[in-house]
């Protein structure tokens, strides 16, 4: 035991310069030996900060605790045949792709009698709440990493556009294809150089529109990406379209949820949730977070899946890791609020219990990025070995966190948080800090 404490205290002073951070900065770490529990190091463990996209680890955990590894999602078409009623039946199912409408289009054809006329329902009933959430900003919502949330959606909400310029002609192309989508040319011209903006998303009317303006350069293409209101109508026009392709007439007419008795005539199947975890984490998809937390509610609480739900679920999680720990709140799965608070000491404990799970350990730690590898992690910690890392980083305008798994090079195994806020416009200061000290603690440990 003497001889545990005398290394911890060695960590601990090797790393002080490296522990010095501005004055306006404020800071909380804490990091243990995976193996044996023993802390390592802790500044501020108990102080909650934000902890922005970090809490999609927690997310993650409830996750796999509540649903298990292997959950699939089905997206169902049920038909009633004595109405001639359609019901396209949610499941909150996340990263829904037009291919799979397009087959399920098809197999439901193959069972309808040709030329006749159907009406189409959504069911969305599996989830419930907001498509924007509370301590979402409000300037965000026009950004990629802020798509509404929906029981229905088409990908992760995003349109691709495409603008581009040959021979004098701008045109411009986007993807997914949404029947209602309206894109407006605002005095969209060539130019020197490529500026171009794109502002749409019209949350009120949940109609997709964008407005393209700005400058680009001749003979140039340019990509951009942005969130789209109105998923659920919109994919329920693509059915329609679909199903009318295989010559059965079918149109959208609102909002209902079919008797049980209905036979399914066919079925859309998700991968296996530590697959759409890979996903959501390496990529920080923060309407997968969401999509998911909803589930985990509904999975538990046999009502429609809300997030509010869905934070009490993961709340009792964090409780039972780290039980009274004050100041801390849960307002999305996905770290996108600021209002959410977690301290170094609670998101630690959820990569300690993550890793350790003999039921998901596995799959768990797969869903992360992997330093110099893939997803966030990709171009950071360079210099020490690529995979030595393994977590998930989060970042708003005043907020920088890191947490994960640090497999020294001495072979010792860390789980390890830490929390950086500071003024605005420091986000890229901030993330050199931590790699820094990550790359400290990989040498020293």
């Amino acid at each position: 035991m003497l001889f545990c404490v005398s290394l911890i205290l060695t960590v601990i002073l090797e790393l002080e310069p490296v522990l010095d951070t501005p004055s306006t900065w404020n800071s909380g770490i804490f990091a243990v030996d995976l193996e044996s529990g023993n802390v390592l190091i802790t500044v501020n463990a108990d102080t909650p900060f934000r902890p922005a996209s970090t809490v999609k680890a927690v997310t993650s955990l409830t996750a796999l605790s509540t649903l298990g590894a292997a959950h699939v999602y089905h997206t169902t078409i049920e038909v009633d045949t004595l109405t001639n009623s359609i019901f396209l039946v949610g499941s909150g199912a996340p990263l829904l792709s037009i291919e799979d409408v397009t087959r399920a289009a098809m197999e439901t054809a193959a069972v309808l009698p040709e030329r006749t006329n159907w009406s189409l329902f959504l069911d969305p009933s599996a989830l419930t709440g907001e498509s924007h959430l509370p301590g979402w900003d409000v300037t965000d919502w026009n950004r990629t990493y802020c798509p509404p949330v929906e029981p229905l959606c088409i990908g992760d909400n995003v349109l691709e556009i495409v603008v581009a310029s040959v021979n004098g002609t701008i045109r411009l192309f986007s993807y997914p294809p949404l029947p209602g989508l309206r894109i407006f040319n605002g005095n969209l011209t060539t130019g020197q150089v490529t500026a171009l903006t794109a502002t749409g998303g019209n949350w009120e009317t949940g109609q997709p529109e964008m407005t393209i303006s700005g400058t680009i350069q001749s003979n140039t293409c340019e990509i951009l990406y942005k969130p789209f209101a109105g998923a659920p109508g919109e994919l329920a026009q693509v059915l329609c379209d679909e199903l009318d392709h295989w010559e059965v007439n079918a149109s959208y007419s609102g909002i209902r949820k079919p008797d049980d008795s209905l036979s399914t005539t066919a079925v859309m199947y998700s991968d296996p949730l530590w697959i759409i975890l890979g996903s959501m984490n390496k990529w920080s998809r923060n309407i997968v977070a969401e999509q998911i937390l909803r589930t985990v509610a509904g999975k538990t609480t046999g009502e429609p899946g809300s997030t509010r739900a869905g934070c009490d679920i993961s709340g009792a999680l964090l409780d039972s890791l780290v039980p009274g720990t004050r100041g801390w709140q849960l307002a999305d799965g996905s770290g996108l609020s600021r209002l959410n608070l977690l301290t170094p000491r609670q998101l630690v404990a959820v990569f300690v219990a993550g890793a350790g799970s003999l039921e998901f350990g596995p799959e768990f730690l797969a869903s992360f990025p992997v330093n110099g590898v893939d997803g966030t992690l990709s171009r950071r910690m360079c210099v020490i070995p690529a995979g030595a890392f393994r977590g998930k980083t989060g970042s708003l305008s005043d907020t920088c966190t890191i947490a994960g798994i640090l497999t020294a090079q001495s072979g010792r195994k860390v789980a390890l948080a830490i929390f950086l806020e500071f003024p605005q416009g420091q986000i890229w200061r901030a993330r050199a800090w931590q790699d820094k000290y990550i790359e400290s603690l990989y040498f020293s440990l």
